[in-house]
């Protein structure tokens, strides 16, 4: 379910509807795209932004590459996927809190779509709007920038599918989860991102049975295990040379 809230410019009632709309505003002030501006011009920003919620494993809208709008992600994390003729699911990128979306940024392709894996909020707002507050050549440099980024990563992350066996993708997938959503643990890092098998399957490139017997195999030689459904690697060396290894 998702819902759409205008950001309030003076805010006189401190009812819990207004007091979400001036967290979200806040939001704004944290991402990287609006890192140089002025206070006053993050509060232009903040006037003509459209905040969305969006519950976990709900699809998010992206506009269209014809669309007069930007979006950024203030809060939570998603997943771009595409799904090919046979209905397997490929997981490109995940799309972290402060990240742009939308058609400016990857050319709106038709067999892509973004899944909240988190409870998360979005900030849509009009692209004059935004060229007129910081100026067209530093947007358009901005959004050159994070569509270069995407493209890499999805290069990457095809090429990491076809690279190695099954568990040695598997391996390398836990070990950058593990790197880039860490938690410390008594017994080791925890992955502080809830990812279903499925999810580790359409990024190794592997059926979830396949994937969930591999997950197994690393657990009974102790590399990783499962606390609440979260993954936490116990052996990161062990995962390494697992991550290296070219036979099966």
């Amino acid at each position: 379910m998702m819902t759409e809230t205008r950001c309030p410019v003076n805010v006189r009632r401190t009812d819990a509807n207004s007091v979400a709309r001036i967290v979200e505003c806040a939001s704004l002030r944290n991402l990287d795209l609006f890192r140089h501006l002025s206070p006053v011009d993050l509060q232009r920003v903040a006037e003509f932004a459209s905040f969305h919620r969006v519950e976990r494993r709900k699809p998010i809208a992206t506009p269209g590459p014809d669309a007069d709008h930007l979006c950024l992600l203030t809060q939570g994390l998603a997943k771009a996927t595409r799904i090919d003729a046979n209905g397997t699911e490929t997981l490109l990128y995940l799309m972290k809190s402060g990240e742009l979306f939308g058609g400016h940024v990857w050319d709106a392709r038709t067999d892509m779509s973004v899944v909240a894996m988190q409870p998360c909020v979005t900030a849509s707002i009009r692209v004059r709007d935004l060229e007129r507050i910081m100026g067209a050549p530093v947007l358009v440099a901005e959004i050159d920038r994070v569509r270069a980024m995407r493209l890499q990563q999805m290069e990457d992350r095809l090429t990491e599918m076809n690279t190695g066996r099954v568990a040695a993708r598997a391996a390398r997938t836990v070990l950058r989860l593990c790197r880039e959503f860490p938690a410390q643990l008594a017994c080791g890092t925890k992955v502080n991102v809830l990812f279903t098998q499925q999810d580790i399957a359409s990024m190794i490139g592997a059926t979830r049975e396949v994937t969930s017997s591999t997950l197994n195999d690393f657990r009974r030689a102790g590399w990783m295990g499962v606390h609440e459904r979260y993954m936490c690697v116990h052996d990161a060396h062990g995962l390494h040379e697992k991550s290296l290894c070219k036979t099966a």
